[in-house]
């Protein structure tokens, strides 16, 4: 497939599961109350696939090169709240594959992710530490398990962030980039919740190919900044040079993989309290957010990276809003307890 209507370079297949474009919203409301003259939001909680938010975009070049692998299970894990697990066991049904998710911690833990990925077929273990990190290491154990049953999976880290789950947010850069110039906007600033770094990854892999027309602001929710930082500079040119393999200009995806340094990439500690804990500042800003624009943001993750919009020392603004529609229905109903 090529890329949008700004650039034109070759991307892998996809399993179409988002509606796309998701739109851009103008917010008002939201911006006076951060003292910006202009805040568009990205909507991308409006992705219109099983409640997954942002997680449609990598999970549809994941599944496509699952199945050119010719794999039959998608293998991924998370913590009991991860909306990634519960978007790729909605996903890999709709592409035809199983799904197996390894979840951290113990099965008496509450919560409403495991349950709504074994309704949409996906079976569940488990690795007995809440530590979201011993997903990692049980993730080969569970694949080698499966081969050894004579399946064929398919192993996607915590996220999905890899360099082909990245591709989807170069996409979505270049949608973004159509949209504000067909309204003839220019903001130069992108405000977005980085988790795994994935997304992040994308979109900064995008904004090189596009020559760089913003400043995207990571905020971090549950690595320190200086790891966040690596750790998205390795996804973004490795999936540069993912693209640069495919076309045959590779120059300007070569050339772009060349220009991500550190030094460009701009991430905000937002951590708080932990991770999957609300902040003070994420609670403010997920009730400003509902009282101004009826706009639902949750307060553990996307409402964190929210509350950064006010301190980007910049007058107009994007925020991209990833999603996380069941963490805001599970803090809503544990905090009117």
């Amino acid at each position: 497939m090529t890329l949008g209507k700004c650039l034109r370079i070759e991307l892998p297949d996809r399993v179409e599961l988002a509606t796309l474009p998701t739109p851009l919203t103008p917010a008002p409301r939201l911006a006076a109350a951060f003292g910006l003259e202009c805040l568009e939001v990205k909507r991308d909680d409006l992705t219109g696939f099983a409640i997954g938010g942002n997680k449609a975009r990598p999970l549809e070049f994941l599944l496509a090169d699952a199945c050119l692998r010719g794999c039959d299970t998608l293998l991924t894990g998370g913590a009991a709240g991860s909306n990634f697990c519960v978007a790729a066991a909605a996903a890999a049904r709709r592409a035809g594959l199983s799904c197996h998710l390894v979840i951290a911690g113990h099965s008496r833990q509450r919560s409403p992710g495991p349950g709504l990925a074994r309704a949409w077929g996906a079976s569940v273990s488990w690795t007995g530490s809440v530590n979201r990190a011993s997903v990692d290491g049980a993730l080969p154990v569970e694949a080698a398990r499966l081969t050894s049953l004579g399946h064929r999976p398919y192993v996607v880290p915590r996220g999905g962030a890899t360099p082909v789950g990245a591709l989807g947010y170069v996409l979505a850069a270049d949608e973004l980039f159509g949209q504000l110039s067909e309204r003839d906007l220019s903001p130069t600033c992108v405000v977005v919740a980085v988790g795994s770094g994935g997304t992040l990854a994308g979109l900064i892999a995008g904004n090189a190919l596009l020559g760089w027309p913003w400043t995207i602001v990571g905020a971090s929710v549950s690595r320190p900044p200086a790891e966040i930082t690596r750790r998205v500079v390795s996804l973004a040119r490795d999936c540069l040079l993912l693209l640069a393999a495919r076309n045959r200009s590779r120059g300007d995806a070569e050339r772009a993989a060349d220009s991500v340094t550190e030094g460009l990439v701009r991430i905000v500690d937002v951590r708080g309290p932990g991770h999957s804990l609300a902040s003070e500042a994420g609670r403010a800003a997920a009730d400003a957010a509902l009282r101004t624009e009826g706009l639902a943001v949750d307060p553990v993750y996307t409402a964190k990276a929210l509350a950064v919009l006010g301190a980007t020392g910049e007058r107009a603004a994007v925020f991209w809003h990833t999603g996380g529609l069941l963490d805001v229905l599970t803090h809503m109903r544990v905090e009117k307890r």
